[in-house]
């Protein structure tokens, strides 16, 4: 086990896609967008790779396992987020050491917690090391041929785009304002939030008495690699409601809107995500606009004293 470094990303991407194909990985990034993200990542320290038999690896070489650590800020303090990955022969204890290692990093670093998001299948390794399962969180999917659900305005409100918005109107902080009582909730940064977004794909509901904002969908196309979806994917996110403005239909509305929007920029195929324990089960709603549960990530977590 040694650290990585920027030249094995490509070989990380590998086994990635390998993770994908096993069904025990949702899916990956470009790997150009996959550099524009890791581009400040601290390699050296954050990182640990499991080489194959061979014991040599260079930028194009293969690996057995990985792991990246990331954290964030949450209101109970640092979470450190932990993405292991392993395959071929000898997984079981890459996995175990690749994520050893990670929860030593997190607890030396202060962190009050560490994450693990995987895909099914590492129960009995996870739990080995100590760490339990929290949340299940859940890739929904639809096709968009046929007939899409209809938008359905709601009375009092109206709708309006990013084309339509003030310069002064932070997305960021309506996200995070819709998403503080939820669980897991971090903030997010304009830059963090809306880069890449097409303007006409970033959906807002106001009151149209005050035109004050109540409800947001952030939509946009994506391409991947090894994944059965039809390409390119029409990804629906954070889709939040201000709690005084809840229970009144405008996430339907905005998710509707927003699927019609993607089909006409090129979309085959719809994805959302949720928390699968969502206290407003708003999976119901999303099956209402004909979602089906596709792929379960898993939440393990260790916390620290």
């Amino acid at each position: 086990m040694r650290p990585g470094r920027a030249a094995d990303l490509p070989a990380l991407v590998r086994l990635w896609h390998a993770e994908v194909r096993a069904g025990r990985r949702d899916s990956v990034p470009r790997e150009v967008e996959l550099r524009g993200l890791l581009a400040h990542f601290d390699w050296e320290a954050r990182s640990r790779l499991v080489e194959d038999g061979a014991g040599h690896l260079s930028g194009a070489g293969h690996l057995s396992g990985a792991v990246l650590v990331t954290s964030r800020e949450s209101g109970a303090g640092t979470v450190a987020r932990v993405d292991p990955a392993a395959d071929g022969e000898g997984a079981d204890q890459a996995m175990r050491d690749l994520v050893n290692w990670s929860l030593q990093l997190s607890r030396a670093a202060g962190a009050a917690a560490a994450q693990v998001w995987v895909g099914p299948g590492h129960g009995d390794r996870l739990r080995a090391v100590g760490l339990e399962m929290v949340r299940p969180w859940w890739r929904m999917d639809r096709g968009m041929t046929g007939s899409l659900p209809t938008p359905a305005p709601v009375p009092g409100y109206e709708l309006v785009d990013g084309l339509k918005t003030s310069r002064a109107f932070s997305w960021a902080e309506m996200h995070n304002r819709s998403f503080a009582d939820h669980w897991g909730f971090s903030r997010r940064s304009e830059g963090e939030l809306m880069t890449g977004k097409a303007p006409q794909l970033c959906l807002l509901a106001v009151a149209a008495a005050t035109g004050e904002p109540a409800a947001v969908t952030l939509c946009q196309l994506e391409t991947y690699t090894d994944d059965s979806r039809p390409q390119p994917v029409g990804l629906v996110s954070s889709v939040g409601t201000l709690p005084a403005h809840r229970r009144r239909g405008l996430a339907v509305w905005l998710v509707a809107e927003g699927l019609h929007r993607l089909r006409s920029a090129g979309a085959h195929h719809a994805s959302l995500y949720v928390d699968g324990q969502s206290q407003t089960r708003a999976f119901d709603a999303y099956r209402k606009l004909g979602f089906e549960l596709a792929f379960e990530t898993e939440v393990w977590e260790a916390r620290f004293p």
